[in-house]
């Protein structure tokens, strides 16, 4: 089911009222599955606005269709609904019914009787499909983290997105996206769990920054939280107290509720998708019980069918630091995809899209410059086209100010200044490798990680190296002066 007519769908369910425009685009980014805080930034509103906007909506559509909707259901419900004709002004069944059933069998499904030779093929012309922009829409927005489905400002990072999609195809895969801070993780997650809907798939996105602190604190908690949020997504009935016995051990009941109800319910392959891993490694107790969990049901998928069906994805910064065993780490399995910067091709053709007249060579020039500058990093180049295309700004004036506290990215090099004042020591370690931009420089390992998660270095061996020359121009002024 497509945007445009779950949207429609969805006016039809609550007539004679209408959306309201904000509902509209709570709507319409929860089905792309934006959270919160990010539709409240792309629109302007205050993060509780928005969170009363979605609950009212959702307590509308399920006094209309007469069951409970929430926004990690919503996609379900009117899918489910949709297939069973059950839609208000729907008069004839779904065809999605009928692409569903034809394409389960070419990839996401095991045992698929397509031809080796065909698939490469296919797969490609699936991926086009997925990433098309036909359809996409163009109003600018404020770059935020994850762009939707939708958005027509994504650009392809080929085969990132061939190789993402490929590992889903695989019976019990396992795909890991990293790269650092705002670099576009979530935006290939989304389009990866877009390509699984299409073959097929049931998809559940869990974003660890959602779990409350004292539930990251407890392990027991942090399961069972984890255990009824993919239920409730996968629109099953919360059974964990018929499953859970302490006694047997915490992460034995949450393999048997996976094992033994989660996917025999569900008859469609699942893919579980954690965004944000990085809030588990501040938790090392919960990371040394959970992430070796997963990898265990990663490997029973070799042998017992029904771990066949799951298939994992990780998006994180950057490795964990803490004292697992190699045998016991889920990141040195699966597919690894690092996302590379963007291109000065790419940055171009992202220009394009914005609208920006790149005939004259010093626009050409200084387009050029910026992508040297922020070293392709892409959220950088996307604010920078965003003010060009809806500010009265010059390229020029962006190159002149951009390390300073006027220039266009200073709250984002604000807001890594005030994480490194909480943590002297990193403040330490950036010093010494500012103080050699060219090589790096060798710093404490913990350290190196957290300025890699941040996207201020790029290791290379043991040495950490200045990331971009907007970094080292702001912080060399901070912390040289």
């Amino acid at each position: 089911m497509t945007e445009k007519e779950a949207l429609e769908a969805v006016r039809n369910a609550i007539a004679p009222d209408s959306l309201s425009y904000v509902q509209e685009i709570v709507f319409t980014q929860s089905w792309a599955g934006q959270l919160y805080p990010e539709i409240a930034k792309s629109v302007g509103y205050h993060p509780e606005y928005i969170r009363d906007v979605g609950a009212q909506l959702w307590r509308s559509l399920s006094e209309s269709l007469d069951q409970k909707v929430t926004k990690k259901n919503v996609r379900f419900v009117l899918n489910s609904l949709s297939e069973k004709n059950q839609l208000p002004g729907s008069n004839t069944s779904s065809p999605l019914s009928v692409s569903s059933s034809e394409t389960s069998v070419q990839g996401i499904t095991s045992g698929s009787d397509t031809p080796p030779s065909h698939r490469s093929h296919d797969l490609q012309s699936q991926v086009d499909t997925v990433l098309s922009t036909e359809a996409t829409t163009t109003q600018l927005a404020f770059p935020s983290v994850g762009l939707s489905i939708k958005s027509a400002f994504y650009v392809p990072r080929p085969p990132a997105e061939e190789q993402a999609f490929h590992e889903l195809d695989r019976p019990g895969g396992l795909l890991r996206i990293k790269a650092p801070s705002n670099t576009g993780k979530t935006s290939l997650l989304l389009r990866a769990l877009e390509y699984a809907r299409s073959q097929g798939a049931r998809t559940v996105l869990l974003n660890i920054q959602e779990a409350d602190t004292a539930v990251l604190d407890d392990l027991g908690r942090f399961l069972r939280w984890f255990c009824r949020n993919v239920a409730q997504q996968l629109g099953l009935e919360n059974k964990l107290d018929d499953y859970w016995d302490e006694e047997i051990g915490l992460k034995v009941s949450c393999k048997i509720y996976f094992r033994e109800y989660l996917l025999t319910q569900v008859s469609d392959p699942i893919v579980l998708a954690l965004d944000e891993v990085d809030q588990l490694f501040e938790h090392p107790t919960l990371v040394q019980e959970f992430l070796p969990m997963l990898r265990v049901w990663h490997e029973e998928a070799m042998e017992l069918e029904v771990w066949q069906k799951l298939r994992l994805v990780l998006s994180y910064n950057s490795e964990v630091y803490v004292p697992l065993k190699i045998s016991q780490s889920p990141f040195n399995i699966g597919l690894s995809i690092q996302l590379p910067v963007l291109t000065i091709k790419q940055v171009i053709t992202l220009a394009e899209q914005y609208k920006l007249d790149l005939s004259d060579s010093l626009q050409s020039e200084q387009l050029s410059r910026l992508h040297q500058l922020v070293a392709g990093h892409p959220y950088l180049v996307q604010l920078a086209l965003y003010w060009l295309s809806e500010r009265d700004i010059t390229l020029t004036s962006i190159l002149e100010n951009a390390h300073t506290q006027s220039g266009i990215y200073s709250h984002h090099l604000r807001r890594h200044w005030q994480i490194m004042q909480r943590q002297p020591h990193l403040q330490e370690a950036f010093a010494e490798v500012l103080k050699a931009p060219e090589d790096g420089a060798e710093v404490d390992t913990l350290m190196a990680y957290q300025l890699e998660r941040m996207g201020l270095v790029y290791l290379q061996g043991n040495r950490a190296i200045v990331s971009s020359k907007l970094y080292y121009r702001h912080f060399k002024a901070r912390l040289l002066s």
